[in-house]
């Protein structure tokens, strides 16, 4: 095989590559944002009901 050839075919698996990483942390992002926002609710839940304790 020709030089180009091989640099073409190593471009292409660079791109895709960078593709896959780019939308495996978008996921990532979207499922700790949302674990997060959970763990806050908990955590304002939890104040609530130690306020309504100290009544």
């Amino acid at each position: 095989m020709e030089f180009s050839v091989l640099v073409s075919w190593l471009q292409y698996f660079l791109l895709v590559m960078m593709g896959g990483c780019l939308i495996f942390f978008i996921i990532v992002l979207f499922f700790s944002n949302r674990y997060t926002r959970s763990k806050l609710n908990q955590m304002e839940q939890n104040e609530k009901m130690n306020e309504i304790q100290r009544m």
